[in-house]
């Protein structure tokens, strides 16, 4: 099932897919997040793989301020972000402070895209403004209306690029401005420390070594 069709049943009704169902199917992006493009986050993550423990968690969060939005596109950027994924029994995307991970992409690695995104709030709020009167913006919507609004641009190339943003957001390294508190992490199980299970873990235990090598590292 491709993400837009699981996005579609999210929003319906009858919540087919729940939230939990949407994040498990898409939860390997944070790995893409973590490096979100460009040769300085490279770089970075090629540092803390070779001290992983000492980078995952002490990397102090950037300030949650917009540089790149107004306040007014930022509103509807958090507004379009918590529909996709939406604050219920857990903390959804508004939580995660995920506008400010967009935020910051568009300022650095994510440059390119800026044309796309400030193009698409545009072409959204003169949606808006000609599908609802009076209003303006799409933070202004009801959850209900807001829901019409990005069915009908689902297939458009901003609304692809705002999904796959607000999934990397939730899950990408607090260091990058989203994932606050690792909300995201602590949504799909995943912790925030080196990995201490087969097949690391499994290969520190002497009686392993001793299987593999004959003798203990």
């Amino acid at each position: 099932m491709a993400l837009s069709d699981v996005y579609s049943r999210m929003t319906t009704h009858d919540h087919t897919v729940s939230r939990r169902d949407f994040m498990s199917g898409v939860a390997a992006v944070w790995l893409t997040a973590a490096i979100a493009c460009s040769k300085e986050s490279a770089r970075d993550e090629v540092k803390s793989a070779a001290n992983p423990l000492g980078t995952m968690t002490d990397t102090p969060a950037p300030a949650q301020t917009l540089t790149h939005f107004s306040v007014a596109q930022g509103a509807d950027i958090d507004a379009i972000a918590s529909r996709i994924i939406p604050t219920d029994d857990a903390p959804g995307a508004k939580e995660a402070g995920v506008v400010y991970f967009i935020d910051r992409m568009l300022g650095a690695a994510a440059k390119e895209q800026v044309p796309l995104f400030d193009g698409g709030l545009v072409a959204l709020s003169k949606y808006v403004t000609n599908t609802f009167p009076g209003k303006t913006t799409f933070a202004a919507l009801t959850a209900e209306q807001q829901d019409l609004t990005l069915r009908s641009m689902e297939k458009t190339p901003f609304f692809g690029a705002m999904r796959f943003a607000t999934i990397a957001g939730f899950l990408s390294l607090p260091k990058y401005g989203g994932n606050r508190d690792f909300v995201g992490w602590k949504f799909i199980g995943q912790e925030h420390t080196m990995e201490q299970k087969p097949p690391f873990g499994w290969y520190d235990r002497p009686e392993n070594q001793m299987t593999l090598l004959g003798r203990v590292l």
